[in-house]
């Protein structure tokens, strides 16, 4: 009896060997026997789905809008004496700072350092102009259509930054101090940077 035993577990152990050791080829048959499509699908079947990539985050645009405000009533009352503004040409979208010291009927401006009179004579091929030019010009986050002349005259706080004197930067309905008239050519020159503010946004995306 034990000796019947004993042959039944060693005929039982050699089976399950014998078929574990076949069981892979089987498989490899069978896979083999599979057309391309369905070999693919049965491999699937072993494989973990990877997680995706997570979608990529777009940068974020800036957006501004360009208002044309009233020199009297907005502009001379947020663009305050001695305050900083940053002034960029529409034409060549070079920016400068400027800092604003007085003025009434429109904003008598300096630039703030001889790095900034350098970039703001380059607007005028280095020579000096009373040739009106159309800028943005943004006050505390503030983008408003403007027009700069390009003599400096009169004058002058800041001293070392090699600008002999103030510039003037016109509003929408700002007047000129001599004539305490509305200047034709500082007004078209707001205009233009109105009609161009998309231009703006391009560039401060660039």
């Amino acid at each position: 009896m034990k000796n019947r035993l004993a042959l039944i577990v060693i005929i039982s152990l050699f089976s399950s060997c014998l078929l574990a050791s076949m069981l892979p080829s089987f498989f490899n048959i069978y896979e083999k026997k599979l057309s391309v499509e369905d070999q693919a699908k049965f491999n699937d079947a072993y494989e973990i789905e990877a997680e995706s990539d997570p979608p990529l985050l777009q940068e974020s645009k800036i957006i501004v809008e360009i208002e044309k405000l009233n020199w009297f009533s907005v502009v001379n009352k947020i663009f305050e004496k001695f305050s900083n503004a940053r002034v960029v040409d529409v034409e060549t979208k070079q920016e400068y700072q400027v800092m604003r010291v007085g003025g009434y009927n429109h904003a008598d401006v300096e630039t703030l350092t001889a790095t900034d009179t350098a970039v703001f004579k380059s607007l005028y091929n280095g020579t000096w102009s009373w040739t009106r030019r159309p800028v943005w010009v943004e006050i505390d986050g503030i983008w408003i259509a403007g027009s700069i002349n390009g003599m400096p005259h009169s004058y002058q706080y800041i001293e070392d930054n090699n600008e002999d004197g103030h510039t003037c930067i016109h509003f929408y309905m700002s007047r000129t101090h001599g004539t305490d008239n509305l200047d034709p050519a500082h007004q078209n020159a707001v205009e233009t940077a109105m009609q161009k503010s998309d231009e703006l946004n391009a560039y401060l995306n660039s």
